[in-house]
């Protein structure tokens, strides 16, 4: 018999089957939604970024040309820093949705500014967003358990498994027609939802295969590991099922719930929202200091001006910048903390990761579409160099005393951001 009559065979027999038809279509049908939300999502965002560009313009326009003095332009003038979504995001929100995406910043102290809105830590989430990775993660499994828990065992319960042994030429060519097509099945319920939306995102061909190699892999775990349960002789249906789902909620449940919990007890650290009470400290407590202290700090670490002219008791705007620097610099070390502790929790997520199929699918998805920590953390870091640059264009004129003029603050010019 051959493999092609064998696979024309299992067609029928699985076309036939009600119940494995309507397993497939719900798997369909859940990730065409997850991806119609996922795209929906990203669009949204998009519009979002256009509008803030559109506004940050006209308002950044309207402030300078109210401007008096350089310190009071640079005081009200924001400036627009986002994260572009990547052409993968649709399929794995990530982090995108619990950081922030979209900042407005100026020349006063950056930490308050990006901690506003605290940071999540990357502990493991029991459900997450409604996306093409949560369907992946929790839903696919579930209809490989169902596909596949009674392939052997239906037969065998029937009184058919010995008269199709004798009767087939080999054993692959018994059951290996019989998986291949539940797992294409499968494979295609799932992809074809996402690989058209990866079409309308014009995604690139490298990341759309790698995202499906890793959906198929995932697939061809489940499909071993029931497939294993199933073999064992002394196993009914029944008990192939339970165990099967039991090891569902093992692996995509327990582990992951224990694994937040551990991280939890074993990492600790600062929160974004300690880093910008320490940061607003210093700066409020710089009201109440000598100006030649906050000076002295301020020309430590920038030494390119410590021979500007002395400050008085008077109001001074280079004063007031300096402090909202050192008020960065007294933060800096939470900050660095925070930071680290992120990763201390995200290198045991990876740890957790790896006894837990779900929490690796969507980890692989999420570093895929750009949607991680390690792609947050680079936008923070890219704007606090953005931030560095608009400071550093108006330190000429307030450090060395530039008489203020509109034609002079016209020669400020500051990049549109470029993360």
């Amino acid at each position: 018999m051959k493999l092609s009559h064998r696979l024309r065979q299992e067609f029928i027999f699985l076309s036939k089957s009600r119940a494995a038809l309507a397993v497939l279509l719900t798997l369909f049908f859940a990730s065409a939604l997850s991806v119609t939300l996922g795209l929906s999502y990203v669009a949204q965002e998009r519009m979002q970024i256009a509008e803030l560009i559109e506004r940050d313009t006209q308002e950044r326009a309207f402030k300078r040309g109210q401007a008096v003095d350089f310190g009071g332009a640079a005081y009200d003038v924001f400036h627009a820093a986002w994260n572009e979504p990547s052409t993968l995001a649709f399929a794995a929100v990530g982090q995108r949705d619990l950081n922030p995406t979209m900042m407005r910043i100026r020349a006063l102290a950056i930490e308050g500014q990006i901690y506003e809105t605290d940071s999540v830590n990357p502990e493991l989430a029991l459900a997450g967003r409604f996306d093409f990775s949560f369907v992946v993660a929790y839903l696919l499994p579930l209809i490989v358990i169902f596909l596949f828990y009674d392939l052997i065992s239906s037969e065998r319960e029937s009184g058919r498994l010995n008269l199709l042994t004798v009767s087939a030429s080999s054993a692959r060519l018994l059951w290996l027609p019989r998986i291949a097509l539940r797992v294409s099945g499968v494979l295609l319920a799932a992809l074809l939802p996402f690989w058209l939306g990866a079409v309308l995102e014009e995604s690139a061909l490298g990341a759309v295969t790698g995202l499906s190699l890793t959906v198929a892999l995932h697939c061809l775990l489940w499909t071993a590991l029931v497939l294993f349960i199933a073999s064992r002789p002394a196993l009914r249906s029944e008990s192939i099922a339970a165990a099967s789902v039991g090891c569902w909620l093992l692996l995509t449940l327990v582990v992951p719930i224990a694994g937040k919990t551990y991280i939890e007890s074993s990492v600790s650290g600062a929160q974004g929202a300690e880093v910008a009470l320490v940061q607003r400290e210093a700066v409020n407590g710089a009201w109440d200091l000598p100006k030649v202290v906050t000076m002295d700090a301020f020309y430590a670490s920038h030494p390119e001006w410590a021979d500007s002219e002395p400050v008085g008791e008077e109001w001074h705007w280079k004063w007031y910048y300096a402090f909202q620097q050192v008020g960065d610099e007294t933060a800096a070390q939470l900050a660095r903390d925070y930071r680290q502790s992120m990763l201390a929790r995200d290198t045991l997520t990876a740890s957790v990761a790896l006894l837990s199929p779900a929490v690796a699918v969507q980890r692989a998805l999420e570093s895929l579409a750009e949607t991680n920590l390690q792609a947050n953390l680079r936008f923070e870091d890219e704007v606090r160099r953005y931030h560095e640059t608009i400071r550093r264009a108006y330190y000429p004129v307030l450090f060395r005393e530039v008489p203020f003029s509109e034609a002079r603050l016209a020669q400020i010019e500051i990049p549109a951001f470029d993360g």
